[in-house]
């Protein structure tokens, strides 16, 4: 006897099939798609960490914990000199030097790392000087893991030429969830203060990034043959993509940085709270950014401004409306999440919501001229926003406060989108094309992800 067909899984495995082959794939679109969903799974564990440390440890202790994990991080980024960028540009242009430039990268980075950390330690009794000793020493020793958060980004850039966007996603992945893991150890052994909080978030991170250094020096071993011609090849672009990268960082930072000396460390607790949160639809740009450039870098011009606007266009109005829809529930979602303390952050947390995304965008599009060889004219526009926020935030913090803040982020943000787009057109000389979305965009990402089912 015949046994009867079950139609639902008939449906179902060709839809798995689909899902099981668009992932396993190595194309761009799925690249983005993949590091786009491994965000979204660090978004919401960044988003239970904040949680937890903000019902914790209340606007004050959140404050303190801030300005304790937040200068390891910039110094470190600050202190890469365009080395991430080189690598991406020079290896994809010669992979026979693989070897030889990332083994000069990797000796770069220590030093970098080295004085980044020196710096560290001698600024920060000055800049913290409005907090408490304990605070100031325990950010001096966060500064010994400067050098290996500088190895990270040249790492990161070398999984990224290589195509292993799987392990990087799963590194990516890995460290906050092992913080997430080590707040909820504290909290359950009731250890939680902004000092252990803080070692969550900085400790976890130390193992991987000694273990991917590894990994990647036994694959390529160590090349110092040529070791001046290598570090001229990278610190040439280097230096041309650093000022972009130093000024990103600094713009990432700046308002926190700032802010730390304007503020008492509740109303930073505030803030930084809606900075965290808000940076909910970066995903979007920075997903697509990891890709994008390795994948345009070599292209023609007309091929590299259509790829960038186009993703630009598809990116910009998905981030848009998660925006305008987080908008609207923020007043219910933050005293849920957060507790009531927190609901003055409310106004500037969606003001931030706008800059992110268009400065997202923004970003999407500079990545043109990181492909075309141009990065400092990423570096000037970096530069134009900082001209603006920094004298911005002193003159509206006092003013309006968190709002005031708010306000100059966004300004900037704006300023900066105009400027990239009268790049295009004269420094790229070429036709601006569309901005919005339209129905040309969403056939393409359909027709995309059609090809993929019929694969």
């Amino acid at each position: 006897m015949q046994q009867p067909v079950n139609l639902k899984l008939v449906r179902i495995k060709p839809l798995f099939g689909f899902i099981k082959a668009f992932f396993s794939s190595k194309s761009h679109l799925s690249s983005s798609v993949k590091t786009m969903f491994f965000s979204v799974l660090i978004l919401v564990i960044n988003m239970l960490t904040g949680i937890l440390t903000a019902r914790f440890l209340g606007p004050s202790g959140r404050g303190e914990q801030a300005a304790m994990v937040l200068w390891s991080q910039f110094l470190a980024f600050s202190f890469t000199f365009g080395m991430p960028s080189a690598i991406i540009y020079n290896v994809k242009k010669n992979m026979k030097d693989s070897a030889k430039l990332y083994s000069t990268a990797v000796l770069m980075g220590l030093t970098a790392g080295l004085l980044a950390m020196c710096l560290g330690i001698l600024v920060l009794p000055y800049w913290l000087r409005s907090y408490s000793d304990s605070v100031v020493l325990f950010s001096q020793w966060s500064m010994a893991i400067v050098p290996l958060i500088v190895l990270s980004q040249i790492n990161n850039a070398m999984m990224q030429v290589r195509g292993e966007y799987k392990l990087f996603n799963r590194l990516r992945f890995l460290i906050p969830l092992s913080t997430l893991i080590g707040l909820a150890l504290l909290i359950l052994t009731k250890t939680m203060t902004p000092y252990t909080s803080a070692v969550a978030y900085l400790a976890p991170a130390v193992p991987f990034y000694i273990w991917t250094t590894v990994r990647l020096l036994r694959q390529y071993q160590w090349v110092i043959k040529d070791i001046y011609r290598s570090f001229q090849t990278l610190i040439r672009y280097g230096i041309g993509s650093y000022g972009n990268d130093l000024m990103g960082n600094v713009s990432y930072y700046i308002d926190q940085i700032v802010i730390i000396g304007l503020l008492n460390p509740t109303e930073l607790g505030l803030y930084a709270v809606a900075v965290s949160l808000s940076r909910v639809v970066n995903i979007f740009s920075t997903s697509i950014i990891v890709v994008l450039f390795p994948k345009a870098s070599g292209l023609p011009k007309d091929k590299v401004v259509d790829m960038t606007f186009r993703v630009y266009r598809i990116s910009t109005c998905v981030a848009l409306l998660c925006s305008l829809m987080i908008m609207l529930v923020a007043p219910f979602v933050m005293p849920l999440l957060y507790g009531p303390d927190f609901r003055e952050a409310i106004s500037v947390f969606r003001m931030l919501l706008l800059e992110v995304s268009i400065s997202g965008g923004t970003m999407v599009l500079a990545q043109a001229f990181m492909a075309l060889g141009k990065p400092k004219i990423v570096t000037i526009l970096q530069g134009l926003g900082l001209l603006v926020v920094i004298p911005l935030l002193t003159v509206l913090i006092p003013k309006f406060g968190l709002a005031g803040a708010g306000m100059a982020i966004l300004s900037s943000g704006i300023l900066r989108f105009i400027f990239i787009l009268i790049n295009v057109k004269f420094t790229l000389k070429t036709k601006l094309p569309r901005l919005l979305l339209n129905k040309e965009d969403i056939r393409w990402l359909l027709s995309a992800i059609t090809a993929y089912k019929a694969k």
